[in-house]
């Protein structure tokens, strides 16, 4: 593998030595609107008239006019975006020595209810772009993220972090809410995990990464909200892509998919279809040391080596109607069909108090887990007039079904190799139901002179029913374990309205919001009949405002209160299980959290600065602890952890964000993200007082380099110091990607070839600490994978924009997992 890398890197640089300067001109042009008005602050790009992939981006100044020098002689245009405003693009440019000065005619833009022109174009945006009010990580222009899975690609974007038991975190702070096109996914913990890695980065067309939210959004997440984004195709006629890919890891990954579109006046027919196939590796070594009064009380060493092929079907179906130019009709439907087996081996040494092996003991776990989800949409769109005054309306039903057969078996050993006791087998029948019915509405209505407001509603029934059976047989027949077996319903129903204003003045803009939000709550817990009902009403402002200081630096300042409703898996009890001394569980009496944050930030030209604070109250965390009598027939009764979801005090969070792009040379652009943060938590959990935090810094740089004859290549690298999160400290880890890819078949097709995490260095380790505990981990994963994909576009070319649209069930699939 090593020898691999290095000649990868090693043709990597020799292609780059390749890129040779030429002969340079200038180009200018001057962008101006329908009533021959200059347009300040409109972005214009220079692409190549070949590929139209980016050579150079400029503002255009008051006087509307943006110019581009140093500029290699070629064969370009000029593109013109204005928001609000269809694109523009100009005549073929050729730049020579003969004409080495261009000045184009005026780039005249039109609103965006005016037709297209029809321009056959193949843009490249940036892999990461950052915007006033987000981060957008263009997946589908990503060398690197060819034949990845969409864990993968969040794993690598700005701030994002994923811990080992695969919570999602963002810039330090957890609570994230996962968006599929614009709605709040259900799903939660491992069937949020299982979803993301069964879906192909092929089918992701962007990522919009907003850690700061207006009151439009649904008031969950108090670390922002990550919006995965299909793709849908664009174009009039019949049109679409074809993908298959294949990556090795220490196991094999595979993937195919297709996407098509039909379009015409009248109606947009599209849809899609993936399927993947990944074998994941978890190599998790656990090293458990337990202390009564600081005295060292015995202990274990456990390795655990698990392997998990998963198999996943995705599809999406969708129809737009056009009754009329200002009215669509529409509808999707989207499936996801998950097979998730987990094989795993656990070696156990128990420790004495004397730090000496004991005992030993072997357990293998099994999983047969499966998951199929489907959630359907019907939405409206009506535009009363050009002033773009609209309606929008969503209805969402879905349910999401999983069940799991597990057993685990143990055999348990003396120093010399005979039976120390009888063996121990634990089968397990879980199945669960969660629907959700959902509909809200919104309205736009501008004012004029750059104001308008915004209101909307939404509300939403769900219903979650778990039934887990617990079966000990290790005597050959089944006997109901009745200290595991449970069966929990679960009902919520979250009514919402909000109300938003803004107005563009000739400095500065702002925009206040004022969301409610009241919920209702009734739990179930028939083991021992345990009910709990709830019901509470909470506002949520925001507050967001930014000044223009000179034509290239705006200052920037936003506020917002947001909540953190627990995950429906975190609330529900049901096990899972490493071995008979360490499990997980959900908590059914987690409390929401709630979270005020505050942004200050500063752009100058392209770079952008952001410090962010936010206090939080019954911070979420995850805790380990002491049980007994949950497990019979263990070497101690005393050493069984489990790990379970609790509120603590509260935690409080310091960062500053750094984006900075960088034109190294017309070849070669950089794009560096920083994140520096503290984060400090406040709580108790048994005799264990935590009040403590840890500074952090991550670090990401990404880098494009395009070469001659349609080569473009990648070479991405990250840094993560660590950081405290509650009780537990993480290590550093770092990694190196790098990719090339080749367009073929005129521009049609495109070959990807990419090496992740080249050296394995991006592996979790970290110290959990309390008073009568600390466990030490690191865990082995299949970051480092190789990766060869093909992608075909047929059809036809002509570019239309597409609506975009959100969905209503966005918060709820997300918690649904």
């Amino acid at each position: 593998m090593r020898q691999t890398v290095w000649l990868f890197l090693c043709v990597l640089t020799g292609l780059l030595a390749g890129a040779q300067a030429s002969n340079k001109g200038k180009i200018s042009a001057t962008v101006v609107n329908d009533k021959q008005g200059a347009v300040e602050n409109a972005t214009v790009e220079l692409v190549r008239a070949k590929d139209s992939s980016l050579v150079k981006i400029a503002l255009a100044d008051k006087a509307g006019l943006a110019e581009f020098e140093n500029i290699p002689f070629g064969t370009y245009l000029v593109r013109s975006r204005v928001i609000n405003y269809a694109i523009k693009y100009s005549a073929v440019i050729n730049l020579s020595a003969e004409n080495s000065f261009v000045q184009l005619p005026p780039l005249l833009v039109e609103p965006l209810s005016a037709e297209l022109s029809n321009v056959s174009v193949n843009a490249r945006k940036p892999f990461i772009q950052k915007l006033t009010d987000r981060i957008v990580v263009n997946v589908e222009n990503s060398i690197v993220s060819a034949g990845s899975s969409a864990m993968d690609v969040l794993e690598r974007s700005p701030g994002v972090n994923i811990d080992p038991n695969d919570n999602i975190s963002l810039r330090g702070r957890a609570g994230v809410i996962i968006m599929i096109d614009g709605k709040p996914t259900a799903m939660t913990g491992a069937d949020l995990a299982n979803y993301l890695r069964s879906l192909p980065s092929a089918t992701i067309e962007r990522i919009d990464i907003i850690t700061n939210p207006s009151a439009k959004y649904d008031a969950a997440g108090n670390s922002g909200i990550i919006d995965i984004r299909m793709k849908k195709d664009q174009r009039f006629g019949v049109n679409g892509t074809f993908t298959a890919g294949y990556g090795q890891g220490v196991y094999p990954k595979a993937n195919a998919g297709t996407t098509f579109n039909y379009r015409n006046k009248k109606v947009n027919l599209f849809g899609n279809y993936s399927y993947a196939y990944r074998v994941g590796l978890n190599h998790l070594i656990l090293d458990r040391n337990f202390y009564n009064n600081g005295i060292y009380n015995g202990g274990d060493l456990k390795d655990n080596y698990s392997k998990s092929p998963l198999y996943s079907n995705t599809t999406r179906l969708g129809m737009d109607f056009f009754p009329s130019k200002k009215t669509i009709i529409g509808f999707v439907v989207n499936g996801n069909f998950n097979k998730y087996d987990r094989n795993s081996d656990n070696s156990s040494d128990v420790i004495n108090p004397q730090r000496q092996t004991a005992s030993t003991f072997q357990s293998i776990a099994t999983n047969n887990d499966k998951g199929n989800n489907r959630v359907a949409n019907i939405n409206f769109k009506h535009t009363f007039d050009s002033t773009g005054r609209e309606i929008t309306a969503d209805v969402d039903y879905g349910v999401y079904n999983s069940s799991s057969l597990l057993r685990n078996a143990t055999r348990y050993y003396k120093l010399d190799g005979t039976s120390l006791q009888p063996n121990y087998i634990l089968d397990g029948d879980q199945d669960g139901e969660l629907t959700f019915k959902i509909a809200k509405v919104d309205y736009v209505n501008p004012l004029g002179k750059g104001a308008k407001w915004e209101a909307g509603f939404k509300t939403s029934f769900v219903s979650s029913d778990n039934d887990a059976k617990f079966f000990d047989v290790s005597n050959g027949i089944p006997q109901n374990d009745v200290n595991k077996t449970n069966h929990f319903i679960y009902h919520e129903n979250n009514n919402a309205g909000y109300l938003n204003f803004s107005k563009e003045f000739k400095k500065f803009n702002l925009q206040i919001g004022l969301r409610g939000e009241q919920t209702n709550i009734e739990t179930e817990q028939l083991k021992g009949n345990i009910k709990f009902d709830s019901s509470y009403f909470q506002l949520f402002p925001s507050a967001f405002f930014n000044y223009k200081l000179k034509e290239d630096q705006t200052l920037g300042v936003s506020v917002s209160r947001r909540i953190d409703r627990p995950g429906y898996s975190q609330l529900n009890p049901f096990l899972f299980l490493i071995d008979v001394t360490t499990y997980a569980t959900g908590r059914p009496g987690l409390l929401p959290q709630f979270t005020w944050s505050y942004e200050l930030s500063y752009t100058l030209k392209n770079l952008n600065f952001t410090l962010g604070y936010s206090h939080t109250e019954n911070s979420q965390n995850i805790a380990i602890g002491k049980f007994r009598d949950v497990f019979p027939n263990i070497p101690s009764d005393e050493n069984v952890t489990v790990q379970i979801p609790i509120n603590l005090e509260s935690s409080d969070y310091y960062g500053l964000s750094v984006s900075a792009p960088v034109r190294i040379t017309q070849w070669w652009n950089m794009i560096n993200n920083g994140n520096i943060y503290y984060n400090h938590f406040h709580g108790n959990l048994g005799s264990t007082t935590l009040n403590n935090g840890r500074p952090a810094v991550d670090l990401r740089t990404n880098n494009t380099f395009t070469l001659k004859k349609g080569w473009i290549a990648e070479l991405n690298a990250n840094f993560n110091s660590g950081g405290q999160y509650g009780f537990m400290v993480l290590d550093p880890q770092w990694g190196l990607s790098a990719g090339i890819q080749k367009a073929i078949l005129e521009n049609k097709g495109t070959i990807r070839f990419n090496i992740t995490d080249i050296f394995w260095t991006n592996l979790p380790q970290a110290v959990i600490t309390y008073n009568n505990y600390i466990e030490k981990w690191h865990a082995y994963r299949e970051t480092r994978v190789v990766n060869l994909t093909f992608s075909y576009r047929f059809g036809n070319n002509k570019v239309l924009a597409a609506r975009r649209r959100t969905t209503a069930s966005e918060e709820e699939r997300q918690r649904a997992q």
